[in-house]
């Protein structure tokens, strides 16, 4: 079972986005069996389902449902289910910097461990808060794979390196997982888009994909109000057709069997 963390410190580089797309067509083209977890306390990816779990990620790190199945909700997606967020996630970071709490950073890894055990999932896709919060990190440690989305502005591409510096520091603990490497997002054609990804090829400490996800219209925001995928609500826009040319060349670089994409 491999997870995936989706992975930045800077919001709106459509972290969300790329994390709820890349699940949706695992699940949908590729036939793979995919849990999303959403480790962000805003739960924007958890719209995906009407009613979402009341406990979900938050129950996971706290170790207080010992039954996977009473956390996970079922989409209406086939081979898609959700971990979902909770407005929690934030109240247990504020009570761990209270130290009423002993934060908990290897919750997420030993529950993905018993899904892997039994056999349960084919993929994990984790969607992160823009900051190292406690599920953040938790995502970071359960992880096989991290990728990293960016926009082609300056404060995100001269950022990079320190990202990658940061992520890093919390890889010690766990040193078995890899930077997949970053996608670029949001783009349009222009002399500082390009200039902006040459910077990164040239000089990020990382892997750049050589998809790119255009900026869509509105698209992307139009699948946000209906709490869709944007591949599911616009199958032919630029961005759907972008994150599955991404898609596959992710599957490619990691060596993932599929049935198409």
């Amino acid at each position: 079972m491999r997870t995936f963390a989706i992975v930045n410190r800077k919001g709106g580089v459509g972290k969300t986005a790329t994390a709820v797309n890349l699940a949706y067509i695992l699940a949908t083209s590729c036939k793979k069996r995919v849990l999303l977890i959403d480790a962000d306390s805003q739960a924007n990816a958890s719209s995906i389902v009407t009613t979402p779990n009341e406990a979900g990620l938050t129950a996971v790190i706290q170790g207080d449902e010992p039954h996977y199945e009473n956390l996970i909700d079922h989409t209406d997606i086939p081979n898609l289910d959700l971990l979902p967020a909770t407005e929690e996630l934030a109240d247990l970071d504020l009570q761990c910097m209270a130290g009423l709490k002993q934060p908990a950073f290897f919750a997420l890894r030993d529950f993905l461990e018993v899904l892997a055990e039994d056999d349960v999932y084919d993929l994990v896709v984790i969607d992160c808060p823009p900051y190292f919060s406690l599920s953040c990190v938790n995502a970071i440690m359960a992880a096989d794979r991290i990728i990293i989305p960016t926009d082609t502005d300056g404060f995100s591409t001269g950022g990079m390196g320190k990202l990658v510096k940061q992520i890093d520091s919390i890889r010690k603990a766990c040193p078995d997982v890899v930077i997949s490497g970053c996608l670029v997002t949001r783009w349009k054609k222009s002399d500082v888009a390009e200039d902006a990804i040459n910077y990164l090829r040239d000089e990020s400490p990382i892997h750049i994909f050589q998809h790119v996800i255009r900026a869509s219209d509105d698209k992307v925001r139009e699948s946000t109000w209906a709490g869709q995928a944007v591949a599911q609500w616009s199958p032919w826009s630029n961005a759907s057709r972008d994150y599955r040319a991404w898609v596959a060349e992710l599957l490619e670089q990691e060596a993932i069997s599929h049935d198409g994409v």
